[in-house]
């Protein structure tokens, strides 16, 4: 069964999309695209406060990483539909780091710390698109 306004005889056609519903969903979304770097911002500053939590509480350090994990996850789901894949890309690198030990040692927990100071670097200097060079190192790194 195809779904409603899909025109099975043609492969190339898609959803009847009306072409004023686009321009309004482009227009919202330029208007969040403004707003995108005041919320990467936000979450960067929670993204370090829970790692300054986490290097100085060995306790806690399962529910700090928890918590990072969730900052992270929501970063990363972010950064490439606003223009910085490399905050997505940094982003589900920490996630995947995070979820590969629940005990990390000095040398796991100096790669998170790695990499929530790359996703801070892409905000703070407004890294969009690749980066270029700098995009390559960052991910290299």
């Amino acid at each position: 069964m195809s779904p409603p306004g899909m025109d099975t005889d043609n492969s190339d056609d898609f959803f009847d999309i009306d072409p004023a519903a686009l321009v309004r969903a482009e227009a919202a979304l330029a208007d969040l695209s403004g707003r995108y770097l005041a919320w990467a911002e936000a979450d960067l500053l929670r993204l370090e406060a829970c790692l300054s939590e986490i290097l100085a509480a060995p306790d806690g350090r399962a529910a700090g990483l928890k918590l990072l994990f969730g900052i992270a996850h929501d970063m990363k789901g972010q950064g490439a539909t606003f223009d910085y894949p490399l905050v997505s890309d940094l982003g589900n690198r920490l996630c995947r780091l995070v979820e590969s030990d629940s005990t990390p040692g000095p040398e796991h927990l100096a790669s998170i710390a790695a990499l929530v100071a790359g996703i801070g670097r892409v905000i703070r200097e407004r890294i969009s698109g690749d980066g270029g060079e700098l995009g390559r190192v960052l991910l290299g790194e």
